[in-house]
């Protein structure tokens, strides 16, 4: 019995018990557990700030002079490549989604106008919103870094930036991840309830095969690139790849596959020290896999909800926005979407309901989205180890301190 305690098996576990019980309980338990499900959602978009704060600021504020260059460096790199994944997502969603048959679906939209509401609720109002919890760890962190080495306020601030990270982490571990099924199950017993489950995953199946399709060939592109445009190097690649991609879809958490990942990336690159550097530094912030998917995602919900696609005055800002968000994430299940939910409302118009709903998708398929990230990650340090090696032919001069630095 040990394979249920494996993550993606009781995440089905609880969608199939949703399917089962939603038209067997009476309407208090199924509002019960819904109310369980809001006051999750309510709690984790509480202390999102705090999360984005921690990340950056400890990123930031443990670098060495140095390397401060390099790191921000990582960061622009980091944030084009998401961009360049978004775009991509989008333009070929809004090329291929309207010959999968999705429409605009009043019937499914009046399921969340049902007799299913909360019981109770919570009011959490932030205390201080996500962009500017970033740009507080961005510029602090920042300042952090330009003090004395021996600075004991500077080491104090050191490891004030450790715990506090750690503490986020460890509420990740313990509280949110086992959460999750329970989650899903009071979320998906409404929609069951309302009988709106089923329209749901018939709505997206063919969405999740075209997901999937995008997802491995943009993997397969960019092992091309990072490979020389060499075939048999790509095919190479791919396979020293391979562990870190099955333990990514087992796991669910770029973080918990970083030791597999910096095992096989070690193998592709032949450079253990730059390694060392590019995949720590990339593991929490650079989630191609998850940039696919919820914009292909978010674009079905749209047409789903009879609302427009965005524009490419829409798009960009939202692109840029999410990319930045992306920065102050961490590899843990389920833990990329939250960064982006006040995104997604802010630029997209996405409603609570469109919230939950994408939540519970990008949960289910969080398996594929986290081999996505773990393989992007592979495939960037190959490009960023070309682009690397290129400079430093080109200037003599070039040098940078990688060898020297490590993130914590």
């Amino acid at each position: 019995m040990h394979y249920l305690k494996q993550l993606p098996v009781q995440l089905i576990i609880s969608i199939l018990l949703a399917f089962g019980l939603g038209s067997l309980l009476d309407l208090f338990y199924v509002s019960l557990f819904y109310s369980i499900s809001t006051v999750f959602i309510q709690i984790l978009i509480f202390i999102l700030p705090f999360m984005v704060f921690s990340f950056i600021f400890r990123a930031l504020a443990n670098s060495q002079r140095g390397s401060l260059s390099l790191l921000l460096l990582i960061f622009a790199g980091v944030t084009l490549s998401s961009t360049i994944a978004l775009t991509t997502s989008n333009v070929l969603g809004q090329l291929v989604l309207p010959f999968l048959g999705l429409t605009h679906s009043p019937d499914f939209i009046s399921k969340f106008t049902s007799q299913v509401t909360p019981l109770f609720a919570i009011n959490l109002p932030p205390l201080v919103g996500t962009e500017k919890a970033m740009l507080s760890g961005i510029f602090l962190g920042i300042a952090v870094s330009f003090l004395n080495e021996r600075n004991a306020f500077k080491i104090r601030l050191q490891q004030f930036s450790i715990r506090f990270s750690d503490s986020i982490t460890l509420f990740l571990k313990r509280v949110f991840i086992p959460l999750l099924p329970l989650y899903v199950f009071g979320f998906c017993l409404k929609l069951s309830y309302d009988q709106a489950l089923l329209h749901l995953f018939q709505q997206f199946g063919k969405v999740f095969l075209f997901s999937m399709t995008l997802l491995i060939s943009y993997m397969f592109l960019l092992y091309f690139i990072g490979s020389g445009a060499n075939f048999a190097r790509t095919r190479q690649n791919l396979k020293l790849m391979t562990p870190a991609g099955l333990t990514a879809f087992s796991t669910m958490s770029s973080a918990a596959t970083m030791p597999v990942t910096l095992t096989c990336a070690y193998e592709t690159t032949k450079d253990r020290d730059y390694t060392d550097l590019i995949i720590p530094s990339t593991t929490n912030i650079h989630m191609l896999g998850d940039a696919l998917t919820i914009m292909i995602t978010a674009l079905t919900l749209l047409s789903i909800f009879g609302m427009p696609w965005p524009g490419f005055e829409t798009f960009l800002p939202f692109a840029m926005a999410y990319s930045l968000a992306t920065l102050s994430c961490v590899g843990a299940p389920g833990a990329s979407v939250l960064v982006v939910l006040p995104v997604l409302q802010n630029h997209l118009g996405f409603t609570p309901e469109m919230i939950s709903i994408l939540t519970t998708i990008y949960i289910l398929q969080d398996s594929f989205g986290t081999t996505g990230n773990v393989l992007g990650n592979g495939a960037f340090a190959l490009i960023i180890q070309r682009i690397r090696n290129r400079i430093k032919q080109t200037t003599p001069a070039y040098a940078l301190a990688e060898s020297e630095t490590k993130l914590p």
